[in-house]
């Protein structure tokens, strides 16, 4: 084909021989004649034949998305009007009504002559290899590699455009459940991250059946999954769907040939009060699912504002716990433990307690579920050991003829799973010259049993070592008698809430005395905490079996000086 491109005058034969074999399909208008040419190769890209006739402009915008089009078309006039000085951009050539070829089209404005006559010449480039692939990573990167679910950023994406639905019209509203697996870090602590990967994998394919079809599910976290539920009517129907999920996980999964059992905690977020921002929607969500597993997992909570009050004052004291060790907030009292055989004081429970500059004297209860949650709890633990260690040495000093003493410290579950965990209680041992029987360490059945064999194989190591390990609240939580035999424990604590029923219920007596029976078959020592009355001492005295026993009844939590003038 012969390409003229006359109104670039004696020159016209030259462009039109280097058109006829650039790579690029170029292309050129002017004002003068209003005729778009188009060399043999942008008639290609375009999708024509070299021998067609050329496209007029109304032709080429039938092959352009109505977004394209509108947009090409408006840079195109700020082009010829001076507006700008060149159009850059990507867009894809329909084929036979199908989105096909990606092409990059590019342009400039001049004028030809002192005519005045405007000209635009530009060009088409093949990108369609390269946009694919880039399209294609684009994906990957908003997939889970593990799962392949969307991800946090294809969630965010994907929930941004059904708030922007949501502000146009209300109905249908919307929700979203943040699921997390409870005990899960366990598998992963004991049988190994393969495991765990694999106990994933079958997770995902046990919760997307019970989706909708414009449901979304996503991996948002190691073992978090936020389900995007697209049309809801009330709370009622995410509570249904968070009830289908929990059904799905009720059998145990298999992995590798054996059966592991896993629940959910789950937090649910409606769009009731028109949220406009996906990170408040999934800090809700989220929110709620923390209060699932704080109420022992295995539920579902929908999110109310009351949970958005107590997360920011959690918040707020998260940020001042971060400042308590650097301002030497934090202290230690000691309530009393008495040995009932030896009629004598026999030890000391470490209770934390922190002196807040504006809140006053808080006890561990108001403040260590924030610890554990941030991992701070690490390291004020650390510093518990460190002081207990430094105390049981003044002691020793001071009184050294004093009867011998223990100091019982409680730990949390993030503690205890902590790698430096052993070797860090090993080291205050030895820095201040302490003999491990001096030290216990005591944890909730909750604790123990949740950190799996990487906190029994720590236990185990210290007991050992010549460290007491014991339980606490013994005879509330799922842990056998007989599966006490396997635990590295030295002593129980029987639960407080069957010590407090002890004086005046049958049935209490009968729990606490089968359970100090048991025990002490086992040689395990049995310990009654929470003796606040004189009749509860009766009972237990009547009862027997129990050697230990503190509470107010005893001795009530005291100060450094207070214990000296004990021990004096």
């Amino acid at each position: 084909m012969s390409l003229q491109w006359p109104s670039l005058g004696r020159n016209g034969e030259a462009w039109a021989l280097a058109a006829s074999v650039a790579s690029e399909g170029l292309f050129y208008f002017d004002s003068t004649d209003g005729q778009l040419r188009l060399a043999p190769r942008a008639m290609e890209l375009l999708g024509y034949q070299v021998h067609e006739a050329p496209p007029s402009l109304a032709e080429l915008k039938e092959l352009l998305n109505p977004t394209d089009a509108a947009m090409l078309e408006g840079a195109f006039m700020e082009l010829w009007r001076g507006l700008r000085q060149k159009v850059d951009c990507e867009v894809q050539i329909a084929s036979g009504g199908v989105p096909g070829r990606w092409v990059q089209v590019r342009a400039r404005r001049g004028q030809q002559d002192d005519s005045g006559s405007v000209v635009v010449a530009g060009s088409f480039c093949d990108i369609d290899q390269r946009k694919r692939a880039e399209l294609a990573l684009r994906a990957e990167t908003r997939l889970d590699s593990l799962t392949g679910l969307p991800n946090r950023a294809a969630l965010a994406q994907r929930l941004t455009a059904r708030i922007a639905r949501a502000s146009i019209s209300a109905v249908p509203r919307f929700a979203l459940l943040y699921v997390d697996l409870d005990g899960f870090k366990v598998v992963n602590d004991s049988l190994g991250h393969a495991w765990g990967d694999e106990m994933l994998v079958e997770i995902t394919r046990r919760i997307a059946p019970v989706l909708g079809a414009d449901d979304l599910l996503a991996r948002v976290g190691g073992d978090e999954f936020v389900v995007l539920l697209d049309d809801v009517d009330d709370d009622e129907d995410a509570r249904v769907l968070a009830s289908a999920i929990h059904d799905a996980l009720n059998t145990g999964v298999r992995v590798a040939g054996r059966e592991l059992h896993t629940t959910a905690s789950i937090g649910v977020r409606t769009s009731v009060d028109g949220v406009t921002k996906p990170s408040d929607m999934l800090r809700d969500a989220d929110v709620a699912m923390y209060r699932a597993k704080h109420h022992g997992g295995a539920r579902t909570v929908v999110f109310d504002r009351p949970m958005h009050d107590e997360m920011v004052e959690r918040l707020r004291v998260q940020n001042d716990l971060h400042q308590a060790l650097r301002r030497d907030e934090l202290r230690l009292v000691y309530q009393p433990i008495f040995d009932l055989a030896e009629q004598r004081l026999c030890g000391f429970e470490a209770l934390l307690r922190w002196h807040h500059p504006t809140r006053g004297r808080l006890r561990a209860s108001d403040f260590v579920r924030e610890a554990n949650d941030t991992g701070l709890i690490v390291h004020i633990g650390r510093w518990v050991m460190n002081e207990v260690c430094a105390q049981l040495a003044d002691w020793r000093h001071a009184y050294p003829h004093a009867q011998p003493l223990s100091i019982t410290v409680n730990l949390c579950d993030r503690e205890i799973v902590d790698p430096d965990f052993a070797s860090s209680v090993e080291m205050a041992l030895y820095k201040h010259d302490v003999p491990p029987g001096h030290l216990t360490l005591e944890m909730s059945e909750g604790a123990m049993t949740a950190s799996g064999e990487v906190a029994v194989d720590a236990l185990r190591t210290l007991r050992n070592r010549g460290v007491r390990i014991q339980m606490d609240g013994f005879g509330t939580g799922s842990t056998s008698l007989t599966a006490l035999r396997r635990m590295p424990v030295s002593a129980i604590k029987i639960a407080r809430a069957c010590i407090s029923r002890v004086s005046d219920d049958e049935e209490s007596r009968a729990i606490v005395a089968t359970i100090s029976a048991y025990a002490n078959a086992l040689g395990i020592d049995v310990i009654a905490e929470g003796v606040e009355t004189f009749d509860q001492a009766t009972a237990l005295g009547m009862i027997g079996n129990f050697r230990y026993v503190q509470g107010n009844h005893f001795g009530r939590p005291k100060g450094e000086m207070e214990v000296g003038a004990m021990l004096w």
